[in-house]
């Protein structure tokens, strides 16, 4: 939501009716998991 509509990490909270910190947990596990999934293409 943040990067393809531009959403804020507290309108996301919003949207999904979640605490501030559950969306800023939830994107960092994405971004570390993103990067081990991508290291074998370096």
């Amino acid at each position: 939501m943040a990067y393809y509509e531009g959403y804020t990490q507290q309108k996301i909270a919003e949207q999904l009716d979640v605490p501030l910190g559950t969306v800023k947990t939830r994107t960092r596990a994405a971004f570390i998991q993103l990067q081990q999934l991508l290291k074998e293409y370096r």
